[in-house]
């Protein structure tokens, strides 16, 4: 982005001059866009900037960037982390109102993700909060950002509701409004539409869900992070396959399969091996909504090939239970239960070990939908079958006739 490119260029003109460095440095950490994985490029110059503000007296500056480093610090689930960056910012700017109270807004986003009792008190503290917040300036830009982390506090805060208010998500959609195209709050806006997304998932609100994720994953697909696009496009396609009803569905089944093959090609390309195997089963559902179940259980057993090749048990016995599943789901009993047994065998033999703990909830999860009693019958024919082959097969290696 054009922008991005001014401040890393303001960052190399300012050297030799060490405030000025350490500015230029603090205000690119602020506004490099900071996404679930895109974290290194902000790390990288809050780390440059405390090697510089080691060699100048600038206070409210190290308040800075504590407060974007207890940001990524969030973003990385390190609550801790997070908490302390928030109380060293106390030690540099004790009388600054705007950013304490910035820091105060922070640690309530922090502690609302820390069980129901602290996001209970988190959520009053956000609340008076945002009652206090027009005797200020509003102009300022450390007031625009204790706004927008109201807003997003208590947002949070109503997800956790069990029939969240629909008036906590109003100063979001007006967030969203207003800095959807400042490029100096991308992760905020970023934040917000997720935030937006799961409001509107939670009632049922698929039009505005998926408007939400269309923007998700706009941001991350402009802020050049991979992984973030992957994870938007396969929550945008799972979206859509809801939203396959209708004389229209077809439409939208047809670009959830784009966003899942896009998904898919882009973790390969980047070797993101977890999100490609994430992508696999993603594209394994939209195939089995559209009725393509041969092309679903392709996906699985690939899942399940590359899950043997690196000897990862937990995804094998998945892909296995999901193969089973979209068996049973077409109506192959027979077929789902010999994929359950012959892997439970075949994983068996491979480890040495007894694996009928690992496959007995895909054998229940079969039962449950088939019945006890055609369970029992299924597994008799094979077990009949199977006794018949093996006294068919000859005793030596000489032509029976």
């Amino acid at each position: 982005m054009a922008f991005l490119d001014e401040l890393r260029a303001r960052v190399e003109q300012t050297r030799g001059d060490d405030l000025a460095h350490a500015t230029a440095l603090v205000d690119l950490a602020e506004v490099e866009p900071l996404l679930g994985h895109r974290i290194a490029p902000v790390r990288a110059a809050i780390d440059a900037a405390a090697v510089v503000l080691d060699k100048v007296a600038a206070p409210e500056l190290r308040a800075r960037i504590l407060l974007r480093l207890a940001q990524v610090k969030l973003v990385q689930v390190d609550f801790e982390g997070a908490d302390q960056a928030l109380n060293a910012v106390g030690e540099h700017v004790p009388e600054h109102t705007a950013m304490r109270f910035l820091t105060g807004v922070k640690a309530c986003r922090v502690a609302l993700r820390r069980g129901p009792e602290q996001r209970k008190l988190a959520g009053e503290m956000l609340l008076h909060s945002a009652a206090a917040l027009p005797q200020f300036d509003a102009d300022d830009v450390i007031w625009q950002r204790v706004a927008s982390e109201v807003s997003l506090g208590i947002a949070e805060v109503a997800l956790h509701e069990q029939t969240p208010d629909e008036a906590a998500f109003e100063p979001l959609r007006q967030l969203v409004d207003e800095l959807g195209s400042d490029p100096a709050h991308v992760d905020t806006v970023f934040t917000a539409q997720q935030v937006l997304a799961t409001f509107a998932i939670s009632i049922g609100d698929g039009i505005r869900a998926v408007a939400a994720m269309r923007a998700v994953l706009k941001i991350a697909q402009g802020a050049g992070s991979p992984a973030d696009e992957v994870e938007a496009r396969l929550g945008l396609a799972g979206l859509l396959v809801t939203q396959t009803q209708g004389p229209a569905g077809h439409v939208s089944r047809d670009e959830a399969a784009r966003h899942v093959q896009r998904a898919r090609d882009t973790a390969l390309e980047h070797e993101l091996t977890e999100l490609h195997h994430a992508a696999l089963i993603a594209q394994a559902g939209v195939l089995a909504d559209g009725g393509k179940t041969a092309g679903a259980l392709d996906r699985m057993l690939q899942l399940a090939r590359s899950a043997a090749a690196d000897q990862d048990v937990p995804r094998y016995v998945a892909a296995v239970g999901m193969m089973a599943e979209l068996y049973a789901r077409s109506g192959d009993a027979i077929s789902a239960f010999r994929t359950i047994t012959e892997s439970h065998r075949a994983l068996s033999e491979a480890t040495k070990s007894d694996a009928t703990p690992l496959f007995r909830p895909h054998l229940a999860a079969l039962r449950e939908r088939i019945g006890s009693e055609r369970l029992e019958q299924i597994a008799a024919d094979i077990s009949r079958a199977n006794q018949l082959a093996a006294e068919l097969e000859p005793k030596s290696g000489n032509d029976p006739s």
